[in-house]
């Protein structure tokens, strides 16, 4: 594995916030991280993406997030210059740095941005597609929370559908088959 020491920081991590979540350790590696980092992967290869960018862009998306979750308005901004920090002391290029840290400022769908690369499609979409990977999860989190059923399906259905808009035009038609059936079960 090329980025073992960055695997091992964002996995040590997500398992410090699950702990703090008092959830169990691994969940948020195994159900979001590595999911967007397999999807991203995935698609920089098939659409043509630096895969080294995409990467290391998925395994820091949300690192911010996993260090304290009341940074969750601006995780991407600060993910992105705390990436850029590991980076830059490990002696990656500039070049390398500024694409990354692009990719993780634009991978939230909340925040709406143009995206300039298709290295920062790839995040932003493997970021997405995550969600239709994990809808149990996702259910199971919102009943964690303590949510009826009405309102964690209607939770649950609302991330889907924005998770789903925000993908890219080729992403959305790589997923319709999942999303059209995540929606059917869906009430």
């Amino acid at each position: 594995m090329k980025y073992k020491k960055y695997y091992k920081i964002i996995q040590e991590q997500a398992e410090r916030f699950d702990k703090a979540q008092n959830c169990g350790v691994g969940q948020t590696w195994k159900y979001h991280l590595e999911p967007v980092v397999k999807n991203a992967c995935m698609l920089a290869e098939r659409y043509g993406a630096d895969r080294d960018v995409v990467e290391v862009a998925a395994l820091f998306h949300d690192y911010a997030d996993l260090l304290d979750f009341a940074n969750r308005d601006n995780h991407h901004i600060l993910g992105a210059e705390l990436a850029e920090g590991f980076l830059a002391e490990d002696g990656f290029s500039q070049e390398f740095i500024d694409k990354v840290k692009l990719c993780i400022r634009n991978h939230r769908g909340s925040v709406v941005h143009e995206k300039l690369s298709i290295e920062e499609i790839c995040v932003a979409d493997a970021d997405a597609m995550s969600h239709l990977d994990s809808v149990v999860e996702l259910i199971c989190w919102r009943a964690y929370l303590g949510e009826d059923i009405m309102t964690a399906n209607n939770f649950v259905k609302g991330k889907i559908k924005k998770s789903y808009a925000k993908m890219s035009p080729r992403t959305q038609e790589l997923m319709k088959d999942k999303y059209e059936s995540i929606m059917k079960v869906l009430f």
